[in-house]
């Protein structure tokens, strides 16, 4: 099959959309397609370094550049949303070229998984399959506090997504014209049928390499001190913050030791956190680390506590789960649907306080009891085994497969 996907965050050996953008294009080409695939001239150095190394002859990557002006946009917080929407119309007389002389079975939108971005290739006129995709999650209002200063910038958010999905027109027509729309949770699947999408499907776009996992279940022996792990970007909508002042309520017979990994815009704050929560000499805060100092910690802790506030679906999760790790989370958004229900505890979302209290509880649940620990960790294992690259690409390899030839009027009969 000659496929084009459009992956503008796309480089090898990075998280989040970078890594997942690649990963898609990786893994389809290992399929035996003929993949092009279109991506911003950001991670070029490693991504050709890594194609010679691969060598892999049916693998294209396509680089759209922009304008010097147009790229430094991207420096800006809010710049993001005319660089790529720039990018979008340029990726798109780029596919225009290509599918002249190549003449595409298949266009497969891959990231940025934003759905109220959409894409302009729908204009090509061939099946499309967008996403998995996220966008429609919004952080609750009830715990708006824990964002700071950042609320405002959140609160902005919320305006310009409405902004898009009313009169960015490749929002609207991508659903319109897509065969299928892969979305990694509820509330954006909701989003996808409210502007029109004929065919939406859940589908978790978190996934894992074979050699992410080790090599048998990693076996914890109970101790007297529950050691917890948290991993993630200090942005304020990954929660942080709702974290401590949940461990400050917890029982005081409760030992525990958190362990933090990640940096970034609230580096400051953490401190004066650690403070305010009385949590010193329980917390263990190291910023950046090294992906194998990750994996450490994820064999050596008892338990995975991260409750973002809005998250389309944190690889987070499926990285812990790999490592038999149990979930406390909210049950609210991409963790809703990406935790099973017997990996982990899914805390209901109320007002701060009674959320608070529901978080310090199930620590205090999880350190009595090491059995449940082990039993949900277990689950989450089998259940991350689920979720490999390669298990995701046959999936979607099936999809390709169905819908290359069939129309969206027709999808809609089907379903």
């Amino acid at each position: 099959m000659k496929l084009l996907l459009s992956a503008y965050a796309c480089e090898p050996n990075r998280g989040t959309e970078l890594g997942n953008g690649w990963n898609w294009a990786l893994n389809t080409a290992r399929l035996g397609h003929d993949v092009w695939c279109l991506t911003t001239v950001e991670g070029r150095e490693s991504i050709e370094k890594e194609v010679k190394r691969l060598a892999l002859p049916n693998l294209h990557i396509v680089f759209v550049e922009l304008p010097a002006l147009v790229d430094k946009l991207f420096d800006y917080h809010l710049g993001f949303y005319p660089h790529y929407m720039y990018w979008q119309h340029r990726a798109y007389q780029k596919a225009k070229e290509l599918n002249k002389e190549i003449d595409f079975d298949l266009v497969h939108h891959v990231t940025i998984g934003s759905l109220q971005m959409g894409t302009a290739l729908w204009k090509l006129n061939k099946p499309l399959i967008f996403g998995p995709t996220g966008g429609g999650q919004e952080a609750p209002r009830a715990l708006n506090k824990y964002f700071y200063r950042w609320w405002k910038m959140e609160t902005m958010r919320k305006v310009i997504s409405e902004l898009l999905l009313s009169l960015n027109p490749n929002a609207r027509k991508a659903m319109q014209h897509a065969s299928l729309v892969l979305t990694t949770n509820q509330d954006t699947y909701d989003m996808a049928q409210r502007i029109g999408a004929l065919n939406p499907k859940m589908f978790l776009d978190t996934s894992l390499p074979e050699d992410f996992y080790p090599e048998a279940y990693p076996e914890r022996l109970p101790d007297h001190t529950l050691k917890i792990l948290w991993v993630g970007r200090l942005f304020a909508r990954k929660g942080l913050p709702l974290v401590l002042e949940a461990l400050s309520k917890v029982r005081p017979d409760v030992k525990f030791e958190l362990t933090i990994l990640g940096d970034g815009p609230m580096h400051d704050f953490v401190p004066g956190w650690i403070e305010e929560f009385k949590l010193h000499g329980k917390v263990n805060w190291k910023g950046q680390v090294p992906w194998d100092e990750v994996k450490r910690a994820y064999t050596n802790n008892d338990l995975f506590l991260f409750c973002s506030l809005r998250d389309s679906s944190a690889a987070q999760f499926l990285e812990a789960m790999a490592y038999g790790l149990p979930i406390i989370t909210l049950d609210l958004h991409g963790a809703r649907n990406l935790v099973p229900d017997d990996a982990g505890i899914k805390v209901p979302v109320s007002t701060a306080n009674e959320t608070v209290k529901a978080i310090a509880a199930a620590v205090e649940k999880l350190h009595d009891q090491p059995l449940l620990r082990r039993q949900m960790g277990t689950n989450g294992y089998k259940f991350s085994k689920s979720q490999t690259w390669t298990v995701k690409t046959q999936h979607i390899n099936d999809f390709y497969s169905k819908y290359t030839q069939a129309k969206p009027a027709e999808l809609t009969v089907q379903h």
